[in-house]
């Protein structure tokens, strides 16, 4: 019976030590913030004026080549552009 609660502990642990080691490795799969740079420029930016990370988002402001305002918020888990 001890037996089985030490391994009963022990898996509890692994489990524990996973939960950590994934929610870690999470935080490093964040857009950095060149990658949302990148991102802005091949949606058509051509020059980044300013870039400000807002929660769970970048966002980027700056011109067009036609010199148009326009910003763009990026999802700083996927690097998907937002609506």
């Amino acid at each position: 019976m001890r037996r089985n609660g030490a391994i009963i502990g022990l898996l509890i642990a692994l489990a524990l030590s996973g939960g950590i080691a994934r929610a870690a490795h999470g935080q490093n799969d964040l857009v950095s913030e060149q990658r949302a740079r990148d991102i802005a420029w091949r949606a058509g930016l051509v020059h980044v004026e300013q870039i400000t990370r807002s929660g769970d988002r970048w966002e980027v402001a700056g011109r067009t080549v036609d010199d148009e305002v326009i910003i763009i918020d990026i999802d700083i888990r996927n690097g998907r552009i937002l609506d």
